[in-house]
């Protein structure tokens, strides 16, 4: 499904990574860059940051944006042969940090134009908000370095949570990133150290940072705008009247007492929220508290949580009044909830063991169709083996039958054979004695009779093969005794493979195979993972621990000790090993080895 860009009235509604983004001098410099390089008057640069705007609040689509500058740039400024030089530029500086927002349109201008992203920034501008976890993830793919070791990105985790609330100072940052990983560090040298803080500080300044808990309430709370958002937009738009007349007859359920609790408490409750998105948000509070969901503690902290993540933002007077009249609404309603929860649950496990006993009844009865049909099967077999077996008996007798008389036209063939070839025999089956030759016993000096074999069906069907007496006797001479089938060594072919022993069998080689591009081969890895994920969360694990232990994996990790070691960018050092001659991942592999690593940590 293809994704719907937000639309912003202005620099104030977008979140603060993208207003940081276009306000910055970065982003000035990127448009004086482009008119500096392809010669643009100062109108053509204007025109350019213009229409880019257009893209970025919505009002136009990003390959529209492209059309609509190639026409006023081409030919008149740009040449035809450098246009795809230029938007490739400007896609990199512009576009490709914004990929979050554009998603579908800039991948279909890519695919389209035939422009490739490798060696690209791994930097992005971030919309949403990160759990700090997530946010130690994008600090280590965008500075390129594995979080693969033990403990590594809880380390880092641990570093960007104290940064952000001001418990470390950028010193003591660098001091954790460069210790040793055995002292509780991270290990890193000092340019990827200084790095690292550089992108800390970055994604601290424009992303919201949360943790796990409050990421889980914003994203509750998100799924459950859009949802009402498509709620509302279903119900204001008009239904065909087919729809209607089927909605009339569908019998409509009662309320459930949860339903009926939540409504009695809600009405009872004295200085309610007055905007509708709050009041919801209470109800929700309410249902969660009735169904045992929180707790009477976790209830306190919920209504005194900022309404932007999840609460209502109350004060502790008004946050104790509200949990005390939701407490007496608890010890009135919580029992009857219990009661009907449990008579559902009870109707559904009848209905689920009347499936059960329907579905055995079907597999038997299919089970007894299956071996009826196997008998018949057998039956119409055996039939034809008969019937095959009386026209071989047929045959045979046919081929023993008393041969005809010779026709004259016969005896002149023969005549005219013989006096080009010779005196001519039957040729005898392979493994057969031949029919006008008795070898010689030399050990005993008398002529040994020779075994004639019977005559098969089928030799008695094949068209008669003549061959000289010379090579009658060489045939003769020959063993007669058939090969032996225990001499015979049995191939059994390529054995096919399941996704987890590709992915534990999984080469450098391999890996460039599987696509394109290595951010292809990285999808196809990806896809693996998610077939064993649907089959279950311990065969996803078990893929997981396949690839962590393939030779791919153990030639990138070692390149990540190498780099250690030596004290430069894993990139680097694998570019000078590949100068070197060694095959090794280039930084284009290794940034989408890294990139897959990060999604596949649990």
């Amino acid at each position: 499904m293809p994704n719907v860009r937000p639309r912003y009235d202005g620099f104030s509604d977008m979140p603060s990574g993208l207003r940081n983004f276009l306000l910055a001098d970065q982003f000035t410099a990127m448009d004086a860059a482009l008119q500096k390089t392809y010669a643009l008057t100062p109108e053509q640069t204007s025109l350019l940051g213009d229409k880019f705007l257009d893209a970025v609040f919505n009002d136009a689509t990003l390959p529209e944006t492209i059309a609509t500058l190639k026409a006023a740039l081409v030919p008149v400024v740009i040449p035809e042969t450098k246009w795809k030089e230029f938007e490739s530029e400007f896609l990199k500086t512009h576009a490709w940090p914004l990929r979050d927002l554009f998603g579908d349109e800039l991948t279909q201008i890519l695919t389209t134009d035939g422009i490739t992203s490798s060696g690209w920034s791994t930097q992005r501008v971030i919309l949403k908000p990160l759990t700090f976890s997530g946010a130690a993830s994008e600090v280590a793919n965008i500075v390129g370095f594995s979080l693969m070791a033990p403990q590594s990105r809880e380390r880092l985790r641990d570093l960007l949570m104290s940064k952000s609330k001001g418990v470390r100072l950028d010193p003591q940052v660098k001091e954790s990133l460069v210790r040793g990983f055995d002292f509780g560090g991270l290990g890193l040298d000092s340019a990827t150290a200084d790095r690292t803080l550089a992108v800390i500080n970055d994604i601290i300044a424009n992303a919201e940072i949360m943790s796990e808990d409050q990421y889980a309430d914003w994203l509750s709370a998100e799924n459950r705008r859009k949802v009402e958002a498509m709620a509302a937009q279903s119900s204001t738009s008009p239904e065909e009247p087919e729809i209607t007349a089927l909605k009339a007859a569908m019998p409509v359920a009662p309320p459930s007492k949860l339903d009926e609790s939540v409504e009695q408490i809600f009405a009872g409750i004295p200085g309610k929220p007055t905007d509708d998105y709050l009041a919801k948000r209470l109800k929700y509070i309410i249902s969660s508290r009735l169904r045992d969901v929180r707790s009477s503690v976790e209830l306190k902290q919920l209504l005194l949580r900022d309404s932007k993540v999840g609460g209502l933002g109350m004060d502790r007077a008004s946050a104790e009044s509200l949990a005390a009249a939701i407490e007496a609404g608890y010890a009135q309603f919580h029992q009857p909830i219990m009661d009907e929860e449990k008579l559902k649950l009870d109707k559904q496990l009848e209905e689920q063991r009347v499936k059960v006993e329907e579905r055995k009844k079907r597999e038997a009865e299919e089970h007894a169709q299956w071996y009826k049909d196997k008998v018949l099967a057998r039956k119409e077999e055996e039939d034809q083996r008969s019937k095959l077996a009386e026209q071989m008996k047929q045959s045979f007798a046919q081929s023993n039958a008393p041969a005809a008389e010779v026709h004259p036209m016969d005896l002149k063939e023969r005549k005219t054979e013989t006096a080009r070839f010779g005196e001519m025999v039957p040729a005898v089956a392979a493994g057969a004695a031949p029919v006008s030759s008795t070898p010689a016993n030399t050990a005993l000096g008398v002529p040994a009779p020779v075994m004639q074999p019977p005559m098969t069906s089928a030799q008695a069907a094949r068209p008669e093969v003549k061959i000289s007496t010379a090579s009658a006797a060489l045939q003769s001479a020959a063993p007669v005794g058939r090969p032996r089938l225990d001499d015979i060594a049995a191939y059994g072919g390529p054995k096919l493979m399941g996704p987890v022993r590709e992915l534990k069998n999984l080469t450098l080689s391999e890996f460039r195979r599987m696509g394109k591009t290595p951010e292809l081969s990285a999808q196809k890895v990806m896809q693996k993972i998610d077939v064993l994920s649907q089959e279950s969360f311990d065969r996803r694990v078990e893929g997981v621990r396949a690839w962590q232990v393939s030779p791919l994996q153990k030639d990138y990790m070692s390149l990540v000790q190498a780099s250690f070691a030596a004290g430069k960018p894993v990139t680097q050092l694998a570019e000078d090993k590949r100068k070197a001659g060694e095959d090794v991942p280039s930084p284009e592999e290794l940034a989408a080895i890294i990139t897959l690593n990060s999604k596949l940590h649990f």
